[in-house]
């Protein structure tokens, strides 16, 4: 075979942009540090990168969702510490109190109503924008300084977003014994009887099974029912609008016995809120402000078995804090276990993105001298060629 100068230049061409190349792949790698800068460094090592790098970013949003439950479990346990010291007040009020005359007990009795007021301030603590024992109701103050003497359905709220353009209105009796955030969520679009819907009564966590909207009333239980108008078929529900209706059993409370969740990992949402029904009302075992009041009016009245009886729900509600303060308690233990979970998994993680894209400087530093004497000798024949002649070959 005829090797001609045709043939001896484009191959001088070839490894000289070979070398160049690879200088420049070289170069780029020592200065980032990574061996893998682009997909086509090494597909399947940057397939490995992405993966790994999104498990990063998935572990620290779980670790500031855990951070933000920590920091609310420690204010609703430093709050409930400050109820209990209230509750230890009471007895000592008391017991100074009980078969005196009716001058120090009217005192003792306005000590009381200091305390209530005290502990309403300390039950309707907020923390951020939410109260810490309203459950799942946004906005809603959880304690009222006057109980509601009846069960109530508030209006109807329409989520933002709705597509519905009619009008609705909550109707009905509430039967229920606690206070429940009921829900309507349509899953169909379209008029009464094309729109299918579901019901929550726990404020849209859970769903029931699909419904046709077969009339212009839907019945979301417990006597709480939403009356539409869509004015003849003219305003049309949108997919996935939502309306929302609060109903309330009587006494202090107005939130609900719902509470908050977070996800703290993959597929694990967890409760990280105590709710004021569990803390404060008979759902825990004592109703505290029904009980603080009943005792006022006891000491005003000397009536000493009404006395001795609140004197015994005070103990109990003592201990339904204390236990609402354990389970803060437990709650933060959880998440601490969980918290180091995730900092050991970082841990592997970025090991093996280390391991995945870091680049071994030293060994490209070796192999970019080695280049550069191979790039010099391609310069070197390419000036030699560059100077070829016919005269050189006669």
């Amino acid at each position: 075979m005829r090797i001609t100068e045709n043939m001896r230049f484009n191959a001088m061409i070839g490894n000289l942009f070979g070398n160049l190349a690879l200088n420049n792949d070289l170069t780029e790698k020592i200065a980032s540090q990574k061996k893998v800068n682009r997909a086509s460094d090494d597909p399947l090592s940057a397939t490995n990168i992405v993966t790994i790098r999104q498990s990063l970013v998935a572990i620290g949003q779980y670790t500031k969702n855990i951070d933000s439950c920590q920091a609310w479990l420690s204010a609703t346990e430093s709050t409930l510490s400050g109820v209990y010291d209230l509750l230890e007040t009471v007895d000592g009020i008391v017991v100074g109190a009980v078969g005196t005359e009716a001058s120090t007990r009217q005192i003792a009795a306005d000590n009381i109503q200091s305390i209530i007021d005290s502990m309403r301030s300390l039950a309707n603590t907020k923390w951020g924008n939410r109260y810490l024992f309203s459950g799942s109701r946004e906005g809603v103050k959880p304690f009222a300084a006057e109980p509601s003497l009846a069960t109530t359905i508030n209006a109807v709220q329409a989520a933002q977003g709705n597509a519905f353009a009619g009008d609705v209105e909550s109707s009905g009796t509430y039967t229920g014994d606690t206070n429940k955030t009921y829900a309507m969520k349509t899953t169909t679009a379209g008029v009464f009887g094309v729109a299918r819907y579901q019901i929550s009564t726990d404020g849209g966590r859970t769903w029931g099974s699909e419904t046709l909207s077969s009339s212009s009333i839907v019945d979301l239980g417990d006597g709480v029912s939403l009356t539409f108008n869509d004015y003849g078929g003219t305003k049309a529900f949108g997919q996935n609008d939502i309306f929302y209706v609060n109903a309330n059993a009587p006494g202090y409370y107005q939130g609900n016995d719902e509470n908050l969740f977070m996800t703290i990992n993959r597929n694990t949402v967890f409760s990280y809120t105590i709710n004021g029904a569990e803390a404060f009302t008979e759902a825990g075992g004592v109703d505290v402000f029904k009980t603080l009041n009943a005792l006022k009016e006891a000491l005003i009245n000397d009536d000493g078995d009404e006395i001795s009886a609140q004197q015994l729900n005070i103990a109990s509600a003592k201990e339904q804090i204390l236990l609402c303060q354990s389970l803060c308690g437990m709650k933060t233990n959880h998440l601490e276990v969980a918290k180091n979970n995730l900092a050991h998994f970082d841990n592997t993680l970025n090991a093996l993105l280390s391991e995945a894209q870091d680049a071994d400087v030293t060994e490209l530093a070796a192999k970019l001298l080695m280049n550069e004497t191979a790039l010099k000798a391609s310069y070197s024949m390419a000036a030699k060629i560059g100077k070829s002649s016919i005269l050189d070959y006669l």
